[in-house]
């Protein structure tokens, strides 16, 4: 294993676990996980295994599930604790009865703060023998507003604090933004930046830890290494000074048990050109496991190295239990834009099932050098497409297979990890990715990951920009759409275009895979079943043996047998579902619900 992709600090002997190859399963609940009636976090539980224990619905009655209420408008990433569901809509946190839909509370944002704008969803704290239980709310302006969840009203401490403070003062004029939820523990908050993708010089993405009553911030952890840090000297000489990110978007997720927050941090900027900063660039692309009471690093796993394709890491880390060799392992799962999953030890950041480094394509973009090899797991293999031959054209048509060669002719592609150059250039997966944005799922008690991929290339080349406005660089432009598609929209690459895997934790082998969503009308012209290609959306694994995920252009809601991946049920409901994902929950009532999030959020039950 090449010591560029993982290493430790702070990691005791007595804490070390050795991760031999033998035989894995999955044991039980992440520590920390919630209630069986609960979806108190944005991804489900602490750990982000987006599993919900509950049982009354299974593949023999699935079928028969019906729509019990609606509330419009909706929101992404709901919670529920305590039958009440909260979530962002419209710039308006809202609190609603989780057994009927009726609203509980709705405040204004912009009665609290000039920010408005929240992205990925809130979270719950349950607070502490002194203080109410809140609602947390990061706002896109660097703003965290703190809210009774009882009332909706300002916390009578640090309701509205100024995430800016700090980390601004090199940068007027820019931006801080917060687009992931916070992560808690005790009365620690974890906040993020997304500092965008292009820029040399920006505000950085470093996690920060403040006190949630008094709104001290704790520690810092720098995301890009200065002089005498770990791991400095990635960015060149002075590659790192005042480096823009890299930041993340995505919610992190918490050990209880042994204090450690995980984070998928982002791409280096400039995002498609890195002349500015040669060498490898920790932490940029990587997952990193801080202290969540200190900050200090315990290890990190760089999923791509000296990042020119785009490749921030687009989903939350997972966090589950595993046998190894009779042994329990608690294990993180990391789902990538490449369509590649990486099951790392999560005390020390080792691969489960092996990593290894493989030859990659150059760059021709003067000035810039692409790294020599970049990190392959051996196990679980490649989820999505990563390349492609002329022979793979789609013959959906004649004129679609005809229009296809001839943008496919006038283009370049090498293989895996095929940058953008100075001449058209096809990348497989897109940039936007083929693993989906939302990352998968775990069922601790079947010992399977679940993941939704989309197989869909994106062609464009590189064009002379100026980075920060003085430094010339290059940014992507595509052409002659934003992906490599017909004139009809229809992916050029042969189907499938969307697929729901399901992958054996023992193993690390594919159990069973399933094509996700359809084109009807493809299917009316006796086409099979293709899949319609989506980036948004994950799935939710249930105890009853069910796997729900929208996350399809088609506007259906599925379930899917968790064992087998045989389709059981879908419905329409009634908007377009491909960003959101589902939750589940046991409602005042005793009966387990699922919602699927939208423009609404809608609710089936059995009757």
């Amino acid at each position: 294993m090449d010591r560029r992709e993982v290493s430790t600090s702070g990691v005791g002997m007595k804490r070390f676990l050795a991760v031999v190859c033998g035989c894995l399963a999955v044991t039980g609940l992440v520590a920390g996980a919630q209630s069986s009636t609960d979806w108190p976090t944005v991804v489900g539980d602490m750990g982000g295994m987006k599993y919900s224990p509950l049982v009354e619905i299974t593949p023999q009655n699935v079928a028969t599930l019906e729509q019990v209420w609606s509330a419009s408008p909706g929101g992404p990433n709901p919670i529920v604790v305590d039958d009440v569901m909260y979530f962002h809509a419209e710039g308006n946190i809202i609190a609603l009865n989780a057994t009927t839909g009726a609203e509980i509370w709705k405040v204004p944002l912009a009665d609290i703060t000039e920010g408005t704008s929240v992205r990925r969803g809130l979270t719950y704290w349950p607070g502490d023998r002194a203080h109410a239980p809140r609602v947390l709310v990061t706002l896109t302006q660097g703003t965290l507003v703190q809210l009774d969840a009882k009332t909706g009203q300002l916390a009578s401490e640090q309701g509205v604090m100024d995430l800016v403070a700090g980390i601004m003062d090199p940068f007027p004029g820019q931006n801080y933004a917060v687009a992931a939820p916070v992560a808690v523990y005790e009365n620690i908050v974890v906040v993020t930046g997304r500092t965008g993708e292009q820029g040399r010089w920006g505000i950085p993405g470093d996690p920060r830890g403040f006190d949630l009553l008094t709104g001290k911030e704790l520690w810092r952890f720098h995301v890009v290494p200065r002089p005498g840090e770990e791991n400095f000297g990635t960015w060149g000489l002075d590659g790192w000074q005042d480096r823009r990110g890299p930041g993340t978007w995505q919610p992190m997720t918490i050990d209880t048990e042994n204090g450690i927050v995980f984070i998928a941090l982002g791409n280096a900027t400039d995002q498609n050109f890195g002349a500015t900063r040669p060498g490898d660039n920790l932490y940029a692309a990587s997952v990193i496991a801080l202290d969540v009471m200190t900050g200090e690093r315990k290890w990190h796993f760089q999923t791509a190295r000296h990042d020119i394709y785009d490749w921030d890491l687009n989903a939350p880390p997972i966090l589950a239990e595993s046998t190894v060799n009779g042994r329990t392992v608690p294990v993180v799962v990391q789902s990538t834009k490449m369509g590649y999953i990486f099951v790392l030890n999560r005390l020390t950041g080792e691969p489960i099932f092996g990593v290894e480094d493989r030859v990659v394509p150059p760059t021709d973009a003067v000035g810039d050098t692409a790294a020599a090899t970049q990190p392959f797991p051996v196990k679980p293999a490649p989820l999505s497409r990563d390349s492609m031959r002329r022979r793979e054209i789609a013959k959906i048509s004649p004129e679609s297979e005809k229009y296809c060669q001839e943008i496919y002719d006038q283009s370049v592609n090498m293989g895996p990890h095929t940058p953008y150059g100075m001449v058209p250039s096809l990348s497989f997966p897109g940039s936007t990715g083929g693993g989906s944005n939302d990352g998968g799922a775990v069922d601790p008690e079947r010992g399977l990951i679940f993941q939704n991929v989309r197989n869909l290339g994106t062609i464009a080349q590189l064009t002379p920009m100026m980075s920060s406005g003085v430094l010339p660089s290059f940014s992507k432009t595509k052409m002659p759409f934003d992906y490599f598609v017909d004139l009809d929209g229809y992916p050029c690459n042969e189907p499938p275009w969307a697929e729901i895997f399901g992958i054996d934790a023992n193993t690390g082998e594919i159990v069973w895979r399933s094509v996700l969503g359809e084109y009807e009308e493809l299917t009316a012209r006796g086409i099979p079943r293709t899949g319609t290609a989506t980036h948004s959306g994950g799935p939710l694994a249930t105890g009853g043996g069910v796997v729900f995920i929208g996350a399809t252009d088609d506007g259906r809601f599925r379930a899917f047998e968790s064992t087998t991946g045989r389709e059981v049920w879908s419905t329409r409901p009634g908007f377009d579902s491909v960003d959101g994902w589902a939750i589940s929950y046991q409602a005042s009532n005793g009966k387990q619900y699922v919602v699927i999030s939208g423009p609404e959020m809608v609710a089936y039950a059995l009757p």
